[in-house]
């Protein structure tokens, strides 16, 4: 994985983050994990201002239009898997599913082209 898919992997839980409108501890705590634990992340270097670059996009062209512009980069099967899987770490690292949140996993799904199974087979990598 390049710099470039790297960053669009980590915007996009983020943008699962900001979903609901609020940036939880624990969602950071789940995000940082992440970055130690997956050798694709550990080149970010400003994660802080990823973070803050994912809210105002956000903000700015609406949790749709957003996902689909952060998410452009990743075209590779497995890049766009793995981001699925982090995003749902990243909604359930609170132990709340808001609407919002919800709806950034539907639209990945839609824009990655994943069908019912392969969701379902993401979600138990997720809870692994």
């Amino acid at each position: 994985m390049e710099l470039a898919q790297a960053r669009s992997l980590y915007e996009l839980m983020m943008l699962t983050a900001w979903a609901d409108g609020r940036l939880e501890a624990s969602e950071t705590l789940v995000a940082d994990a992440l970055r130690s634990e997956l050798p694709e992340l550990h080149n970010l270097g400003d994660h802080a201002a990823l973070a803050d670059s994912a809210k105002a996009r956000l903000q700015k062209l609406g949790l749709k239009r957003a996902l689909t512009e952060v998410a452009a980069p990743l075209r590779d099967p497995a890049d766009r898997e793995l981001a699925f899987v982090c995003c749902a770490r990243v909604l359930e690292a609170d132990g709340i599913i808001a609407k919002e949140e919800f709806q950034v996993l539907a639209a990945l799904k839609a824009l990655f082209g994943f069908g019912s199974e392969d969701v379902a087979r993401l979600l138990r990598r997720a809870a692994e």
